[in-house]
């Protein structure tokens, strides 16, 4: 008897021990369901609350915001009213873009301090463009001046190109809607595309002699970074200048050379200037160095400039790059960062930025959610600036929510 009741208690620990076992079991697989997934690069909404609460002050004093938000007005004004303009899955035309830009450049001439955030969280919608360390980070480019030549000298070898007469571009997206925004860019050999030239083949076998037209002729250092930097100016012996604008590239994929030299210059000391200054100083590794980035750029003469990916002409300071792919060219955005404080060509400490500027631009290298380049200008100060600028930050993108916009377009109508 005493037998039997033991075994009974026994089973009956036993299924307890089991359903508990069960439950636990059922708690935590439930429990991966609310588990929140690593966060990556995104671009997220913020609420209206988040947007009225923030302080949207513009360090700048708004100098300068008007002009380039009427470089992007020119931009949109241009487009097809079939373009598309994506922020996280709502489409904008190009006539909505312009609207929202004229409503956003009527709040901040009517309104400043608690009453600009009100009115920007009662009509506009913000997106912060993060990174997968959740914030983002900022580089900068200026425009260089070059000292070059019209014929090939001993100081001024390397020849600036114009876009070669063979290179030819192919929207894959003409082929299957799968390679939609993807290109390719090569040459013919016979009746077959191959890749185009590599900076090696360019540079050292100087394979686009008589295929393409030297605009000048410049130092190969300088012509290295200008082609990083996209654009620039020339300036000859005889006092006449050149303004040169980014054209086309040779399709091969961009290697930062800074990447290959991190083990040879201190990550503390990385900038275009120590990188520069390494070159002139090992002039026997030039070569093998430069030639790591395959990427080579072609030129275009312009009149005024520096010109964009969008084709205007950039505002130091107000004018950014941002990933094309992932962010509508011409829209508004806000950042926060910090510049250096320069005093007589040395960097004295950082100061905080924080101001309103335009998406008007894009660069290979400027890749992915929470990557913003700052265009700085042109001199001493924009080119140290630039190239001392490795900072963390935020960026948010804003535009105009679809009920205002209505309003807009139907008062202009």
């Amino acid at each position: 008897m005493i037998s039997a009741v033991l075994s009974k208690s026994a089973n009956r620990t036993c299924l307890s021990l089991i359903i508990l076992l069960a439950v636990s079991l059922s708690f935590l697989h439930s429990c991966k369901l609310f588990v929140k997934p690593p966060e990556g690069p995104a671009l997220e909404k913020l609420s209206a609350w988040k947007v009225s609460s923030y302080e949207w002050s513009d360090d700048l004093g708004l100098e300068g915001l008007d002009r380039t938000i009427e470089q992007s007005l020119v931009y949109y004004r241009r487009l097809p009213s079939t373009y598309k303009f994506n922020y996280n899955g709502q489409i904008y035309s190009p006539s909505e873009m312009a609207a929202s830009l004229e409503i956003f450049k009527e709040i901040i001439t009517t309104a400043s301090g608690d009453e600009l955030a009100r009115l920007l969280g009662e009509r506009f919608q913000f997106f912060e463009s993060i990174n997968s360390d959740r914030e983002a980070f900022f580089t900068g480019y200026y425009e260089p001046i070059l000292k070059g030549s019209s014929v090939p000298t001993e100081e001024f070898s390397e020849p600036l190109y114009a876009i070669p007469g063979d290179l030819i571009e192919v929207d894959l997206g003409k082929f299957s809607e799968k390679w939609k925004g993807a290109k390719i860019i090569g040459r013919l050999d016979g009746n077959r595309l191959i890749p185009y030239d590599s900076r090696e083949e360019i540079v050292d076998g100087n394979s686009l002699e008589g295929r393409a037209v030297p605009i000048a002729y410049v130092d190969g250092i300088e012509l290295f970074f200008l082609q990083v930097q996209g654009s620039g100016l020339i300036s000859f012996p005889d006092g006449r200048v050149k303004r040169v604008n980014y054209a086309q590239k040779n399709g091969h994929p961009y290697s930062s050379v800074g990447r290959l030299l991190k083990e040879r210059i201190p990550p503390e000391d990385m900038s275009l200037q120590s990188i520069k200054a390494y070159l002139h100083e090992h002039p026997d590794e030039v070569r093998g160095i430069l030639n790591y980035n395959k990427s080579y750029t072609f030129f275009r003469e312009v009149e005024a400039g520096p010109i964009g990916y969008i084709d205007v002409p950039l505002t130091p300071g107000r004018s950014i790059a941002m990933d094309r792919r992932l962010v509508p060219q011409g829209g508004l955005a806000f950042i926060e960062t910090e510049f250096p404080l320069i005093d007589n060509g040395e960097i004295i400490g950082w100061r905080p930025v924080r101001r309103f500027v335009l998406v008007q631009d894009t660069g290979g290298a400027i890749t992915g959610h929470g990557r913003v380049d700052i265009f700085t200008g042109r001199g001493e100060d924009a080119e140290i600036t630039a190239g001392h600028l490795k900072q963390k930050g935020r960026v948010f993108l804003l535009v105009a929510k679809k009920e205002y916009l209505a309003e807009c377009l139907s008062e202009k109508n």
